[in-house]
């Protein structure tokens, strides 16, 4: 079984604390505006970069990879959302749908430097089937271009299958000869089923998503 960590951001005295989720939109915009949800991502991209730097060269007879979300890991929803009042019923899937969201720029590097190293990479979203199209041109206009795979949930599901499909996919990855070095997401249920050596949680106060 693999070892899951699961790394979360420290607050620097004298800055906005990452307020509980969902939090209230006067706590996610003074967080957002304080700089420290930005300065909180990049701490812990620097952390998953760090340990993909020590890990991806390791023999194992496999090919490192790495597991990236899309939504507020890879592509920010929060200019969108907040024109919602952060309320992502309320947006209605609109935010994925117009395929304008800006990239996350320390993802995007990590992103880049996985790339540039050989090292596979596997989008993990709980975006369903019918968003591919916008989701690809999302992605690639953001800068996440090359070869990549993009793992989506399908349009129907299974009665029972809803929760642990992010688990079961990553599993699925692994079957098909790669090592997942790191998986990286927002959300804890990103991250829950372990199938990857380390997991880096960003910071997101805007939403909970609990089983994915």
């Amino acid at each position: 079984m693999l070892a899951l960590a699961f790394l979360t951001p420290a607050c620097s005295a004298g800055a906005a604390d990452e307020p509980p989720a969902p939090a209230d939109p006067e706590e996610i915009i003074a967080y957002h505006d304080s700089g420290e949800w930005d300065r909180d991502t990049s701490r812990v991209i620097r952390r998953a970069r760090r340990f993909l730097e020590r890990r991806r060269g390791e023999r194992s007879g496999r090919r490192a990879a790495i597991v990236l979300d899309i939504d507020d890991t890879s592509l920010s929803t929060y200019d969108c959302l907040k024109r919602f009042d952060f309320n992502r019923r309320a947006s209605d899937g609109s935010c994925a749908e117009a395929a304008a969201l800006p990239a996350i720029p320390q993802t995007l590097e990590l992103f880049r430097y996985a790339r540039e190293h050989h090292v596979a990479v596997f989008f993990l979203t709980g975006r369903r089937e019918r968003l591919r199209g916008p989701t690809v041109a999302n992605l690639r206009a953001e800068g996440f271009t090359g070869r990549w795979r993009l793992m989506m949930r399908p349009n129907r599901e299974r009665p029972g299958t809803h929760d642990g499909f992010k688990a079961r996919t990553r599993r699925k990855i692994r079957r098909r000869g790669n090592r997942i070095v790191i998986n990286v997401g927002d959300q804890r249920s990103d991250l829950r089923g372990g199938h990857a050596l380390r997991a880096f949680k960003l910071p997101n106060p805007m939403y909970v998503i609990r089983s994915a």
